[in-house]
């Protein structure tokens, strides 16, 4: 919460929030422990108060019973009693009262009835009678009569002769005056209580009676706390059931006593505060003024800004010691920084610059120049000779192969040449930028550089001679590109000298745009494949049985018509298809479509066996296998109906796995075809080992079969050597009649090719193939 103040400010906030705890919690404790400690001497009181005031009784007690003893022991008075002498009776009891300061002398009958009466107040007789009523007529014992709103403490004493005649009652008034006096000995003021009502009282008349009860009934829960001048307890009066005394403690001297206890406090804890605010103060600007330095240094050193100037004037020691680390880490930043730009700009097994390093020193140079020329350069089969000579030797090759270039670079004249920068941007393949004035001393440079990094190399006594590639690429001040497509177009001119066997190839104008185009027809074949409505389609090519005359097969081949509605040819975006990742997916796609399509054909009648073209990629997706009898259970198609053709190549990859799942699929009822059978790597000896049910023999030697007797020769041998190895043969290009006619002669088992037909969309074909069934 604090943490939005400055530093002072909270340091001035702890200080004074300790202490206000501290004076707080002192506070409470003092007070619990005063009102605790109040409220037992008020109850010691009270205890001391009531001994006091049942030691009173018990004295005026024994007076009444002496005096009472006297009278009924007078035989003056037993004699007059006996012959109800009244005046003798009421003389006798006025002197005695007289003598023993009495306040009340009575005679009572055996059944209780006043016989005559002497007091020091004048009473009505009623009042008299009702008190006489609720005296009890047994043991001597001091009792306490409640008469007209008086209470007296009386005692009865039996007169007897020598048998009861009749009862003697003596009593003292307990009125103000004995209240007064035993407020003086107790210290408390004192209340005579019958049924909760006040019959006489020390209190002070502002207090009224039932003010004075009612903080009797509902005693306050903390002294301190409550607002009453007075504290109450209510004890027994003798052996009084009617009548109850009420003892009141003032509260004044208490609560001013601590008023005045928590005024010392709250004062010596205000004088505290002042203090520890001033020390606080100056506490928070001895810690305030190090660590602004501190904080000064570290915003330098978030700037960049790592040289740590020397400390001026004192700190305290621990202050100094982090000050002093700051300067030992700002130089261990700027070491750290050195090394992490070293490895972000650098290749850290040559030491030249790596790709990203090189596009900022292209992009710098060409703002200012528009002479610059990019040559790469690659290593013909590195990875053959990496994987011969070992990846240490293979790194001990790149590293002088880079030294070699800066040997020759070094030495360069400025003023024929600026060098922009060397780097290894790939496994084996390096770019040297240069800025010249004159284009005419690249193929200079170009052939000095070659001679510098052909001589041989030598790898643990061992001769190596290297065959580099090269690429030219140079910056066309007509049109605007940037370092991104310089780079690019180097690397392509090296790509195209090595399909073309080329030492030396610079870049020719428009294949950076045929580049961008195969992008975007990637891109757009993406969406192609995700459309619902997609411009991508099937076609299907028949294929003669030479041997009924019918046609019964079909080779199914995807097209497409982009958005420009251009037609793309199929080996230029099944080929980007493979590079790109998205065969599977667009094999799936063709798969679909066909069996889609194969069971619509099924349910008009029209049974054709269809070829499916596949790539390696394909058959060895895991997934590939489960796809295709999926789809194929779905339609009302059977395996026997379809025909999967793959390459030479795509046979020869990854031949185990190839081969166990082709078995799989062959013994399910699929077929398997050889595709542009006689111009891969393959042989027949391996043919012979692989599910085969038959060979395709590429077009190039079918095209001038009817013109060529080489083409004769080898087409005859491989229908003969396929018929050998038990597979049909299929011959695709087939043009002229002249051809179709040889390929007969051969026992070729079908014919494939524009004589026949061109592919057809599947609406087309069945028109073409009813046009054929009936003229043949």
């Amino acid at each position: 919460m604090l943490t939005k103040y400055r530093f002072k400010t909270q340091i001035t906030w702890l200080s004074t929030g300790l202490i206000l705890l501290t004076v707080l919690s002192l506070t409470a404790s003092y007070w619990f422990r005063i009102a605790d400690y109040a409220e037992q001497q008020i109850k010691q009181q009270f205890n001391f108060a009531e001994n006091v005031l049942n030691q009173n009784l018990i004295t005026q007690e024994k007076m009444l019973i002496t005096a009472a003893s006297v009278l009924a022991a007078d035989f003056g008075f037993k004699q007059a009693v006996a012959s109800q002498d009244k005046n003798t009776i009421d003389s006798v009891l006025l002197n005695h009262g007289e003598r023993i300061n009495a306040d009340l002398m009575m005679l009572l009958d055996l059944t209780g009835n006043l016989i005559t009466t002497s007091a020091s107040k004048t009473l009505s007789l009623q009042a008299v009678t009702e008190g006489i009523q609720s005296l009890p007529f047994r043991n001597v014992h001091a009792q306490f009569l409640r008469i007209d709103n008086e209470v007296y403490q009386v005692i009865v004493l039996p007169v007897k002769a020598p048998r009861v005649i009749a009862y003697t009652v003596i009593g003292f008034e307990f009125g103000q005056t004995s209240l007064v006096e035993l407020k003086d000995m107790i210290s408390l003021d004192i209340s005579i209580v019958q049924r909760e009502k006040i019959l006489a009282t020390t209190m002070k008349s502002q207090y009224s009676p039932e003010q004075i009860m009612q903080e009797a009934i509902t005693p306050p829960s903390n002294i301190l706390l409550s607002s009453a001048d007075y504290y109450h307890q209510v004890r027994p009066l003798g052996n009084s059931k009617t009548l109850s005394v009420l003892l009141s403690a003032s509260l004044v001297r208490i609560h001013h006593d601590f008023n005045q206890l928590i005024s010392s406090i709250l004062f010596i804890a205000l004088f505290v505060i002042v203090i520890a605010i001033a020390l606080s103060r100056l506490l928070s600007n001895g810690l305030s003024k190090p660590l602004n330095i501190l904080m000064n240094l570290t915003q330098r050193v978030g700037r960049g800004d790592l040289v740590i100037p020397k400390l001026s004037g004192d700190l305290p020691r621990e202050f100094t010691e982090l000050y002093q680390s700051f300067s030992v880490m700002g130089a261990e930043i700027e070491n750290r920084e050195k090394a992490i730009k070293y490895q972000a700009e650098r290749d850290l097994l040559t030491g030249l610059y790596n790709r990203q390093k090189m596009l900022q020193s292209l992009e710098e140079t060409t703002t200012y120049s528009k002479q610059s020329t990019l040559v790469a350069f690659n290593i013909k089969d590195f990875k053959t000779l990496n994987d011969t000579i070992g990846i240490s030797n293979g790194d001990k090759i790149l590293q002088e192969l880079a030294h070699r270039t800066f040997h020759y670079l070094g030495p360069l004249s400025a003023g024929d040449v600026n060098v922009i920068g060397v780097a290894r941007t790939g496994a084996d393949e390096f770019l040297v930028a240069i800025d010249t004035i004159s284009t005419d001393y690249i193929a200079k440079f170009l052939t000095h550089l070659q001679s510098e990094l052909d001589r041989p190399y030598w790898v643990s006594d061992i001769k190596i001679n290297l065959s580099l590639y090269f690429g030219i690429a140079q910056f066309d001040e007509h049109i605007s590109i940037d370092a991104e497509h310089m780079i690019r177009r180097a690397s392509m001119a090296v790509s195209a000298a090595i399909n073309e066997q080329v030492s030396v190839r610079y870049y020719q104008q428009g294949e950076d745009e045929a580049y961008m185009y195969k992008l975007s027809l990637i891109d757009e074949l993406k969406s192609a494949l995700e459309a619902e409505d997609s411009p991508l389609f099937m076609n299907y090519q028949p294929k003669l049985n030479m041997a009924t005359g019918r046609v019964d097969k079909l080779e199914a081949l995807i097209r497409w018509i982009n958005k420009e509605g251009d037609f793309v040819n199929p080996e230029l975006f099944v080929g980007l298809a493979e590079k790109a990742g998205l065969i599977v997916t667009l094999t799936r796609w063709v798969i679909l479509h066909v069996v889609e399509q194969i069971e619509h054909w099924n349910l008009q009648g029209y049974t054709f066996k269809v070829s499916i073209n596949l790539s390696a990629q394909d058959i060895q997706h895991d997934t590939f296998v489960e796809y295709l009898l999926d789809t194929v259970a779905a339609k009302q198609v059977e395996p026997q109906q379809i025909t999967l053709e793959l390459t030479e190549r795509d046979l020869a990859e990854n031949e185990s796995l190839v081969a166990s799942r082709l078995s799989y699929l062959k013994s399910l009822g699929f077929q398997i075809s050889v595709d542009d059978y006689g111009i891969g790597q393959s042989s027949l000896a391996k043919l012979k080992h692989l599910p085969v049910d038959e060979l395709k023999i590429d077009k190039c030697f079918i095209l001038n079969l009817d013109k060529n007797k080489q083409d004769q020769d080898i087409v005859m041998s491989t229908v003969l050597l396929g018929h050998r190895l038990g597979l049909q043969v299929v011959a695709e290009g087939v043009e002229t009649a002249e051809s179709l006619a040889l390929l007969d002669e051969y026992k070729c088992d079908y014919a494939q090719g524009y004589y026949l037909s061109k592919p057809l969309s599947a609406e087309k074909l069945i028109e073409w193939y009813e046009c054929y069934e009936t003229t043949t």
